[in-house]
């Protein structure tokens, strides 16, 4: 056997053996360690190719808008409130390359559910909230069954059991997937109704709330934020580089 091993074939078969290993670690503990793990090292790496193109885009931000970055506070994982970033001034999908420190910092992921605002976080339901279970994403996983049509109900729904199920190849898959999207310019029709407006505004427009409900949840939001802000002004700082 060791003879085997190190010829040629051996290696090969030796490569493919601790391949598999590894994939099937990988997938068996990907809810619970490496999903983050991976986002981590992947962003990290991402940073460092990306780098002139992220410095390029920072500096025709600061010239355009006066900053860097733009951020904005959605419901993150486990449904604390999280900040996420775009490079300001910049249009396209370019500007959303700034998300990607988001992920390295672990309040994004590459594949999650769709970023809620906080507003609309505020009115979602307690059998909903199985859905912050996982971690928003750059590219929402509904890219890969999502539908013209679908609903905001729809779309919980199938967050809940992404949250619960969660696998390596179905991320790869979802993220590559993306990528040929944002090469073909191609729309985000699978998101449905969640595309173009929030979860509070559709509510709104169904006439499942009254103008003082979405006033109400409104408020909510902003007290919510300011006493973040309160409490840590250097994230208020932060955010507005």
């Amino acid at each position: 056997m060791l003879e085997f091993l190190q010829t040629p074939a051996g290696r090969a078969v030796l490569g493919v053996f601790i391949a598999a290993v590894i994939i099937v670690i990988t997938e068996l503990n990907y809810r619970i360690f490496a999903k983050a793990v991976l986002d981590f090292l992947f962003a990290f790496i991402a940073v460092i190719v990306l780098s002139p193109a992220l410095i390029a885009l920072a500096c025709i931000a600061r010239v355009k808008a006066g900053k860097c970055l733009e951020s904005k506070a959605y419901m993150g994982g486990k449904g604390k409130i999280i900040y996420l970033h775009t490079f300001a001034g910049i249009k396209g999908w370019a500007k959303y390359l700034a998300r990607i420190f988001d992920v390295l910092g672990g309040r994004l992921s590459f594949v999650g559910v769709k970023p809620l605002e906080v507003i609309d976080g505020a009115l979602i339901d307690d059998e909903n909230m199985d859905r912050f279970i996982a971690r928003p994403g750059i590219v929402c996983h509904m890219i890969s069954h999502g539908a013209e049509d679908a609903t905001y109900e729809d779309m919980f729904d199938s967050d809940a059991r992404y949250a619960k199920k969660r696998e390596f190849f179905t991320d790869v898959f979802m993220v590559l997937k993306g990528m040929v999207y944002a090469i073909r310019g191609e729309g985000k029709s699978y998101l449905g109704e969640a595309e173009n407006n929030g979860y509070a505004q559709t509510l709104l427009s169904r006439g499942a709330i009254t103008e003082g409900d979405f006033k109400r949840a409104e408020k909510y939001a902003e007290e919510t934020l300011e006493n973040m802000d309160r409490e840590d002004p250097l994230k208020s700082k932060y955010n507005n580089l």
